[in-house]
């Protein structure tokens, strides 16, 4: 039999612009409502992807409004059709891969650091037949970029230091020394077949680190375990996820251990050290092909976060919405609620530790629109 030609040795620049919507309808958002919402920039992102021979080149930085980080950078050697290692800043291996949401804000677990985790390391991949394996070790996070925050100026959720100094962190009104190091992630999911068009995976998931305490010069631990079901049959996508997760710091005496301080996008918040999250979504692919409106897809994505210390309030989030493909151009439209969430709500510092049982529901309904090249 011939062999299969190997793939060209190519390069390619790229990137996206792109631009949200939205109307908060929570306390303090009265004069965005009056405006009948507000259009922000949202990101620029440049993006460049090689291959030369049995190397792969892919690399992703992003720039936001006050600050800039870099989302992936890695190159990856494929010793056969089957087997790559990765090297450099990419994806962690956890829970379900690339998302486990539909929607343009995700969901709970990306921020906790469980969806869509970036970490600088090694990632041995192994994919063959209905089998996908991975193995990872990672040595520190994905690193800390141009911002104000201490360390918050990133894409991905790590547990990160903080500093009552500094004026963007001073609400906290705290001084924390945690960073992640040292992580071992594994991954192993199976594919079922259907027929032409329906497949389910399912798959485990385990993760352990250890977290440094600069102040202490000691290392607390962390660890996480996840299931997942990635059902796709004919239009209908089905996402299932259920995970624990446990951070133990090695904070000064007298500390309150019931959190950790985590961050991304130049903002840090506190985070419960251990708790239970619960994923549900799904979605409808709808083809239309008329002109450049080619899909769209409609989702429902909901998901809690219950936390194990005692009078910790549980998190819910909710995002009903549909993505709108226009050629180079899509669009997420989403109406998203959510209950001591900090995204969603006047409470961002504590709304994912302490919360409040009597917090309301609150609701933001946002338009992102991207132009990909």
């Amino acid at each position: 039999m011939p062999q299969e030609e190997p793939e060209p040795d190519a390069f390619r620049l790229g990137g996206s612009l792109r631009f949200s919507y939205f109307i908060k309808g929570w306390e303090g958002q009265e004069a965005n409502r009056r405006r009948w919402g507000d259009v922000v920039f949202d990101m620029f992102q440049a993006t460049a992807n090689g291959r030369l021979s049995k190397l792969q080149l892919s690399a992703d930085y992003r720039f936001y409004a006050g600050y800039s980080l870099l989302h992936h950078g890695y190159i990856a050697y494929a010793f056969s059709e089957d087997t790559q290692l990765q090297a450099g800043v990419h994806r962690a291996p956890f829970g379900l891969l690339p998302f486990a949401s539909h929607n343009w804000f995700f969901a709970l677990p990306y921020y906790l650091g469980f969806e869509d985790d970036h970490d600088l390391g090694l990632k041995l991949i192994h994919a063959r037949g209905p089998w996908n394996l991975q193995l990872a070790f990672y040595k520190n996070d994905e690193g800390n970029y141009t911002g104000h925050s201490t360390a918050s100026a990133r894409y991905s959720y790590d547990v990160v230091p903080v500093r009552s100094a500094n004026p963007t962190e001073a609400s906290l009104n705290l001084d924390q020394a945690n960073s992640e190091t040292n992580q071992l992630n594994a991954r192993a999911a199976y594919l079922f077949t259907h027929g032409p068009s329906s497949t389910t995976e399912l798959g485990l998931s385990a993760q352990a680190g250890q977290l440094y305490n600069a102040f202490t010069d000691r290392s607390g631990s962390r660890w996480a375990a996840a299931a997942h079901l990635e059902g796709n049959y004919g239009p209908w996508n089905v996402k299932i996820e259920a995970l624990h997760y446990v951070f133990r710091p090695a904070n000064p005496e007298g500390s309150d251990n019931r959190f950790v301080t985590m961050g991304a996008y130049d903002a840090p918040y506190k985070v419960a050290s251990e708790g239970t999250l619960v994923v549900a979504g799904v979605s409808y692919g709808w083809p239309i092909n008329w002109g450049i409106l080619s899909r769209i897809s409609f989702y429902n994505d909901f998901n809690l976060l219950k936390k194990v210390k005692a009078g910790y309030a549980t998190v819910y989030q909710n995002t009903t919405g549909a993505l709108i493909h226009t050629g180079p151009v899509f669009t997420y439209v989403d109406l998203a609620t959510g209950k001591n969430h900090p995204w969603l709500g006047t409470n961002y510092n504590d709304a994912l530790a302490t919360g409040s049982p009597s917090a309301p529901w609150e609701t933001r309904f946002n338009i992102n629109t991207g132009y990909y090249f």
